[in-house]
């Protein structure tokens, strides 16, 4: 399964992320990665790295956590393909302008039939890939311009129940930013195993919380480096990547975060 790591920080922190141990730590032990991507977001813009190549064996990986962006919010994916094949414009995270804003979202699981749906069938040819993620992407776009949410309650609400109505058809673990907040959906996940995949079970995604009791701390793990923690902030990951502080996140809770803060929070 696609691996999903984000964070939303209250001053801008340079983390080292190591794709390829990343995925290792996360589950990714016995199968081959499909691609990998990473987004470090700046005000309206960010900077984004993607490639459809196992990162172990890729020069662009080394360079992008030799030379780490400094960020409040950082989205990254980890693909083994399920619904499109590896390619560049299958690769997460995908990322469009709106409103002079890089939205950005990323995905871990598998929407069976949603080309199916009426609301979708406008957006397929509309698509630079051909993955189910990306589709619903589009969808969610659509869903917040066509309801007219502005404030970032509005657009929780909107995201939340869009990621409900796609909770009916499969896994919907959803990492979203707007050029503002992040926005995330915890659902269910398959987990790797020594004898193939399970079937899905929570937790879909954990949080890890940093207060200030934690400034000037190192956090470190073998996928993972903040060199010193200067303020609060909230890491998210498909699996706990290391042994202490993690919380599994119930199926439903959608939450809404800016500059290291939770602004909005519930389960549906």
């Amino acid at each position: 399964m696609c691996e999903l790591f984000a964070m939303s920080a209250s001053v801008p922190h340079t983390v080292r992320y190591e794709l390829d141990l990343f995925a290792a730590e996360g589950g990714e032990k016995h199968r081959n990665r499909d691609g990998w991507g990473i987004l470090f977001a700046q005000d309206r813009d960010a900077y984004l790295f993607r490639e459809p190549d196992p990162a172990a064996t890729s020069e662009l990986s080394r360079m992008v956590v030799r030379d780490a962006r400094p960020c409040k919010h950082l989205m990254a994916h980890v693909r083994r393909a399920s619904a499109g094949k590896p390619a560049l414009a299958n690769t997460h995270p995908f990322d469009r302008v709106v409103n002079g804003r890089r939205n950005a979202f990323a995905h871990n699981g598998d929407l069976p039939g949603i080309e199916d749906r009426e609301d979708a069938r406008e957006w397929i040819a509309h698509r630079i890939g051909d993955t189910d993620s990306e589709l619903a992407f589009l969808m969610l776009l659509d869903r917040l311009s066509r309801e007219g949410a502005s404030d970032v309650e509005a657009r929780l609400d909107v995201f939340a129940r869009f990621a409900a109505e796609m909770r009916e058809l499969g896994s919907s673990n959803f990492l979203f930013l707007d050029g503002e907040y992040l926005f995330v959906h915890a659902d269910r996940r398959r987990f790797e195993t020594e004898t193939g995949l399970t079937e899905p079970r929570e937790p879909g995604l954990n949080i890890r919380s940093f207060d200030e009791r934690h400034r000037g701390h190192k956090w470190q793990t073998s996928g993972a480096t903040i060199e010193e923690i200067s303020g609060p902030l909230h890491l998210f990951a498909s699996v706990p990547l290391d042994p202490e502080g993690w919380e599994p996140l119930a199926r439903g809770t959608a939450m809404a975060l800016k500059d290291g803060k939770i602004v909005s929070h519930y389960v549906s």
